[in-house]
């Protein structure tokens, strides 16, 4: 157990390299081709005859515990500060996400009445689900001579700690479906196909159990224990990878993304004054093959006169888990029910609405609700979403773009933000404002170019 702390912090801190993507620009009519992202419709009828993207990044690390100050955010992802807030004795149950995009070349043109788009990304997502913080604490940390030993762990939530990597190619088609006076009706569908770099998870269930301190051994043990431990791996090891581990794709799968937008036009206006879409995102899975030498659960029993030691599993990489776990029969005993060859990982499905308002000229404000259709709980290795708000009011002009990204979601609760768009330039972040102010639970940030030719007005 002492081995899951690296595997914890490369889940915090890869985003080094949101949780709604593009906070701001996205909203943007001049998002070009990154508006197939937010809803696939938002392409037919845009304000560009083609667009191209060079490249861009977008990365956030969220979770419910750490604070970031835009002073020191550099400090804040340090293993020390991490451990003690993270996992630290008087925390509660941890629960983080970071989601990390790399934007490829993509482009985006019209035929006739279409649009069509070919995109593609590189993406990691990692989450942490209602780790017991103090848990971590303990079997992460030295016990000796620890006044609060011995430490009761009566624990029934299902922790979960996840990471997935992949690469995803996406063809899109748009257009305008209904016309009826002053009302639009747009539609698009983008179809993807996925290529898995790895997939790794933790997961412990049910732990009920003491941590005490055998002053003879001078170690810390598990005693009295029951409940379920597992882990499960495809690919990379997310504990010792090289960045050309990134270009070896082991898993493949496909999937699709729908959207609708609705337009109200009044008058002989060729703008709208209200726009209004709904979208689903991310449907689809991946299949991987199970790499059966790391993966395998384990029924816990550790009766009340016995004694695990944890530093059995000091300096063991969590990939070893299952060869060191099977050293101790008498306490670990395999569950086959999960040991099949191949899995599914499914993609963070989300539901989105979006709702934009044309104030006057180049003055919007757009409101976007965001909905996960994934959860972790009967599948650790899947990765998800939180749910959230947000009302972006904003200068939209054909040059220049500001954004004031306004948030809250079940993970960090409140973020204000700022971005801006400037010519072929975007950048901004949804937390720049909270962590000027010392009070933000998430970091992100997005830089990106691209160019297009607009239609004729």
């Amino acid at each position: 157990m002492k081995r899951i702390v690296p595997f914890l912090f490369l889940a915090c801190t890869t985003a080094a390299v949101q949780a709604q993507d593009l906070p701001g620009f996205r909203s943007s009519n001049y998002a070009g081709v990154y508006g197939v992202y937010g809803n696939p419709a938002n392409i037919a009828d845009s304000r560009y005859n083609w667009d191209v993207s060079i490249f861009g990044i977008n990365a956030h690390v969220g979770n419910n515990q750490v604070k970031y100050k835009l002073s020191n955010i550099g400090s804040a992802f340090g293993e020390d500060t991490l451990k003690s807030q993270l996992f630290g004795a008087n925390s509660g149950n941890t629960r983080a996400l970071v989601n990390a995009q790399v934007y490829l070349p993509s482009f985006m043109f019209k035929v006739k009445q279409f649009t069509f788009a070919f995109t593609s990304r590189a993406r990691v997502m990692a989450n942490i689900s209602d780790l017991n913080g103090k848990l971590a604490d303990k079997v992460t940390s030295d016990f000796t001579n620890d006044p609060d030993l011995p430490y009761t762990i009566a624990s029934d939530d299902k922790m979960r700690v996840s990471m997935n990597g992949w690469v995803e190619y996406n063809l899109s088609a748009a257009r305008e479906i209904i016309h009826l006076g002053p009302h639009y009706v747009k539609g698009g569908v983008t179809v993807k196909y996925m290529t898995g770099v790895g997939n790794g998870s933790l997961q412990i269930d049910n732990l009920h159990g003491t941590i005490i301190a055998d002053e003879a051994a001078r170690d810390a043990a598990l005693t009295n224990t029951t409940g379920k431990i597992g882990t499960n791996f495809a690919g990379i090891s997310f504990n010792d990878f090289e960045a050309g581990d990134l270009t070896r794709f082991v898993g493949h799968g496909i999937g699709f993304e729908l959207g609708a937008v609705y337009e109200y036009r009044p008058g002989d206006s060729k703008d709208y004054k209200l726009r209004v879409g709904v979208s689903l995102s991310d449907i689809g899975r991946i299949k991987y093959e199970r790499d059966v030498q790391r993966s395998g659960t384990f029924n816990i029993n550790i009766p009340a006169n016995q004694n695990f030691y944890l530093s059995s599993l000091d300096g063991v990489s969590i990939d070893n888990y299952k060869t060191e776990l099977n050293k101790y029969p008498q306490y670990f005993t395999p569950d086959g029910n999960n040991e099949s060859s191949t899995y599914s990982v499914s993609l963070p499905g989300r539901l989105q609405l979006d709702a934009d308002y044309h104030i006057k000229r180049h003055f919007f404000v757009n409101a976007n609700g965001q909905f996960s259709l994934a959860t972790l709980k009967k599948k650790a290795f899947n990765s998800q979403y939180f749910g959230g708000l947000t009302v972006t009011p904003r200068y939209d002009g054909r040059i220049f773009g500001f954004f004031l990204p306004l948030s809250y979601n079940t993970l960090t609760k409140f973020n204000a933000g700022a971005s801006f768009r400037v010519g072929p330039v975007f950048l901004g972040s949804g937390s720049v404002l909270t962590a000027l102010a010392g009070s933000a639970h998430q970091a992100d940030f997005f830089i990106g170019v691209r160019f297009g030719g607009l239609q004729r007005k």
